[in-house]
């Protein structure tokens, strides 16, 4: 069974007592996606990605071709510049679900967007934690 919270919608306590006792209950807070994803210009780097139109440039206005999910996750990295998160924070951020210690998908995604967004001979404009997650290491600018 899998309850889900939305907002300020409540359970009924009957069907919780129920799920707990038979060991099958997951609860997932739902995301505000219009404050994680709310429209603006990010500029970091050599580069500007475009909330609104989910586009990504460098310095020249070449278009960087970003799938859903990278470009997600560079937006909810550029939201929080240094600062280090966990892969659980990152994947409750862009899936909705609770991470799994099994899980790579944001280990695959970060080093994706390493390739695209990392200059060559350059250091890495995403950092590896040890025993955390990630934290973007560039300054991040607004634009209008």
């Amino acid at each position: 069974m899998r309850i889900f919270v939305l907002d300020n919608d409540h359970p009924d306590p009957a069907t919780i007592a129920n799920a707990l006792k038979s060991g099958e209950i997951e609860i997932f807070a739902a995301r505000d996606s219009s404050a994680l994803f709310h429209e603006g210009r990010y500029t970091f780097a050599e580069w500007t990605l475009d909330a609104a139109t989910r586009d990504l440039f460098d310095a020249t206005g070449r278009r960087a071709v970003l799938t859903s999910s990278e470009f997600d996750l560079l937006l909810i990295l550029l939201r929080r510049p240094g600062k280090a998160l966990s892969r659980a924070e990152l994947t409750r951020d862009l899936r909705g679900r609770p991470w799994d210690y099994f899980d790579r998908t944001i280990d695959t995604l970060i080093a994706r967007l390493r390739k695209k967004i990392d200059a060559p001979g350059a250091p890495t404009l995403i950092r590896s934690v040890r025993g955390t997650g990630y934290v973007l290491c560039a300054a991040v600018g607004r634009a209008a």
